[in-house]
């Protein structure tokens, strides 16, 4: 699901946009599109923009009281659409402020210029609202933990050794090559990557195919 942001009055544009993408990416919503207003008129239009191309805006910044702060202006805009607009305002421990604001199948989410303040919110309130109303999944620790691959990987590889050795070989027999062990622990170590990308099947056929070649 594609999501826009509008900063309005806001100095840490790039800061916040970082931190928005990056806590939302797990839940399969993605930033289309970032824009900027500096005057009341500036705000409603694009707003008016964004919500012709996406279910989900925030609206970052102004959030001073004034005249022109983003709550009032707002709530001109959207009292003079004549759509019923639910709104909750949400408040942390320090008396800053957000606002849920949602109406129909759209959500708008107002933010204060403060990246720790967007981030605490987002994790404690916004997040959790967004998955219910829209039906987001959420990817986060669907992959395997690195250490979980690791320990795969070794009991993987301690299988092949078993398999390797269980197999006759005469006393005279040439001493193992070192340059293979090498090679062998290089691999091992790129496995542990390609494991936390969820290649561990395709991976572990590749090192049991080398594994069993005769050697030269």
């Amino acid at each position: 699901m594609k999501y826009e942001i509008i900063f309005y009055h806001s100095g840490k544009t790039a800061q916040i946009e970082k931190t928005v993408n990056s806590e939302l990416e797990s839940s399969e919503l993605e930033l289309s599109l970032s824009s900027a207003a500096v005057t009341p008129e500036e705000l409603a239009e694009e707003l008016k923009k964004s919500l012709k191309r996406t279910d989900l805006v925030f609206v970052v910044g102004g959030l001073d009281g004034g005249e022109q702060s983003t709550d009032n202006v707002l709530s001109i805009i959207l009292s003079s659409n004549g759509s019923e607009v639910w709104s909750e305002k949400l408040v942390d421990d320090e008396k800053n402020t957000s606002y849920l604001l949602k109406c129909k199948n759209q959500t708008i989410v107002v933010f204060p210029d403060d990246i720790d303040f967007i981030e605490k919110m987002l994790r404690a309130k916004i997040i959790l609202e967004l998955r219910k109303k829209y039906s987001l999944k959420y990817e986060e620790g669907e992959r395997p933990q690195m250490d979980k691959i690791t320990k795969e990987l070794d009991s993987q590889l301690s299988g092949m050794n078993r398999v390797r050795t269980s197999i006759g070989i005469s006393n005279d027999s040439p001493p193992r090559n070192t340059e293979g062990n090498k090679i062998l622990k290089r691999m091992k170590t790129a496995v542990i990557i390609l494991l936390a990308l969820g290649c561990i099947q395709i991976v572990a056929a590749g090192i049991l195919f080398f594994a069993n070649l005769p050697s030269a």
